[in-house]
């Protein structure tokens, strides 16, 4: 006969048991075999509890526990199998890995060719591997941008420019380890905005630009003093671009903004919560004075002192060699 199956084990966190053999004699009882369970979400596999092989009229062992699941990462390896029990008594089951409850999870690879969370550094100060860039006005804040905690996409930090002054310090990061796609690539950055409108006339605030021979603004507006503002790609001097009508408005919302450049072609696309805004895009216009860009700078910029200060959070920059998307 057969003898009854131990309890089962639970998985995730901890293998499964194995039960206890039979006691009844008669007929040889083959051993149960019980998986143990399998943490998921880490990098630890559960261990396997084999049960024993009765001999000389033994009852089988017990039933393995069952597979486990969770969202732990690096598990450890779970125990080997139990050993053959003689005269009746069945082998231990082997314990399951820690996958449900295992270490905590690394930083997941990016999957493009920058990624940028804005998650290294001290708050106040810049983000790691990012130098200061410095604005043309004279700002009395020894720094107009820095890493921050009081808003975020996701993740713990985000870079937060506030300022009222004009011609205000950036952050940039070299582009030079991207080699072919720094000029010719896909770009995507969330933004917050806690904005003020003029009082009169406008305020012109670009969030993102590529430094080369000169600024190409890539991420640009300009808002009115009915709150509402338009997008476009600018030049220093003005001179270039054509610019979008005024159908948005800053809210306390996270948004998206995404741009398309290829320097080859002096070619610009932008598109903001994944909708396009095709007034402002253009190919071959020598005007846009696009270069060999050696930076990227993320931070607010504006050329009109706002009556009180104009605050952006940005998080989630992405630069790859195909289109990223808002996900």
């Amino acid at each position: 006969m057969t003898g009854t199956g131990g309890a089962i084990g639970t998985g995730g966190a901890s293998g499964g048991t194995t039960g206890a053999g039979g006691s009844n004699t008669g007929g040889t009882g083959t051993g149960g075999s019980g998986a143990g369970g399998t943490g998921t979400g880490g990098t630890g596999t559960g261990g396997v509890g084999t049960g024993g092989t009765g001999t000389g009229g033994a009852a089988t062992g017990g039933s393995g526990g069952i597979a486990g699941s969770g969202a732990g990462a690096g598990g450890g390896a779970g125990a080997p199998a139990g050993g053959s029990g003689g005269g009746g008594a069945t082998g231990a089951g082997g314990s399951a890995g820690a996958g449900g409850s295992g270490g905590g999870a690394g930083a997941a690879a990016c999957p493009y060719k920058l990624c940028e969370g804005f998650e290294s550094g001290t708050v106040g100060g810049l983000p790691t591997g990012w130098t200061l860039l410095k604005g043309y006005g004279n700002s009395t804040a020894a720094q107009d941008v820095g890493l921050a905690t009081d808003q975020v996409h996701s993740g713990a930090m985000s870079l937060k420019s506030s300022s009222m002054a004009t011609g205000q310090n950036r952050v940039q990061k070299a582009l030079s380890g991207l080699g072919a796609v720094a000029t010719k690539h896909w770009g995507r950055i969330f933004y917050k905005a806690q904005a003020v409108k003029p009082t009169s006339n406008v305020i012109h605030v670009t969030m993102v630009a590529l430094e080369g021979t000169t600024e190409d603004r890539i991420v640009d507006t300009v808002e009115m003093t009915d709150g509402t503002h338009q997008w476009l790609f600018n030049v220093p001097d003005d001179s270039c671009c054509t610019g979008s009508a005024y159908s948005w408005s800053f809210d306390s919302a996270w948004h998206c903004a995404e741009w398309y450049v290829d320097l080859s072609t002096q070619s610009y696309r932008f598109f903001t919560d994944g909708t396009e805004v095709t007034q402002i895009a253009f190919t071959n216009n020598a005007a846009a004075k696009m270069s060999a860009w050696s930076t990227l700078a993320v931070g607010e910029i504006f050329y009109q002192q706002p009556p009180s200060p104009f605050v952006l959070w940005f998080d989630d920059l992405a630069i790859n060699d195909t289109q990223i998307g808002c996900q």
